[in-house]
């Protein structure tokens, strides 16, 4: 999994200069951690995205987050861009029995300058509402290539 993380930072480099996230960008990446797996975000706003998963960790997970972005909590450094979010979102597991729960995330990305690559870690408490009511930790470090528009 690192070598295709490093393989897919190889394969963006010099792609393009960098630019503020508009409506309708489009990324799509890995995430390891809990789950581990595919990972995608849609930008409604520059400071509010759409952001799914699908990946395993105890069973096959299903999540979906509405995620507010703040681009003034950290200095942002000289060359790439340092934002910050939180978001709500729901989560799936197909586990025994299936489990439904809602998730609250925080995280920290960074932007590559000239490439149009995020990476990013991040932190969800899952609050499981079914089968019976429990506390879960999701967690994970990835990475996402944004798809240009013509």
């Amino acid at each position: 999994m690192k070598m295709l993380l490093a393989m897919i930072c190889m394969l963006a480099a010099g792609v393009g200069p960098l630019r503020a996230q508009q409506s309708g960008d489009f990324g799509a990446g890995v995430i390891l951690g809990n789950p581990t797996g595919a990972t995608a975000k849609l930008w409604l706003t520059d400071s509010q995205a759409l952001d799914a998963g699908l990946g395993f960790s105890t069973g096959l997970a299903l999540y979906g987050d509405y995620l507010w972005h703040s681009w003034k909590v950290l200095p942002q450094p000289s060359e790439g861009k340092l934002p910050v979010y939180l978001g709500l979102g729901a989560q799936f597991r197909t586990v025994s029995p299936n489990e439904f729960g809602l998730r609250t995330v925080a995280g920290i990305a960074y932007w590559l300058p000239r490439n149009p690559v995020e990476i990013f870690f991040e932190v969800a408490p899952v609050f499981r509402l079914s089968p019976r009511d429990s506390v879960g930790l999701d967690a994970g470090v990835g990475l996402r290539y944004y798809f240009t528009k013509s």
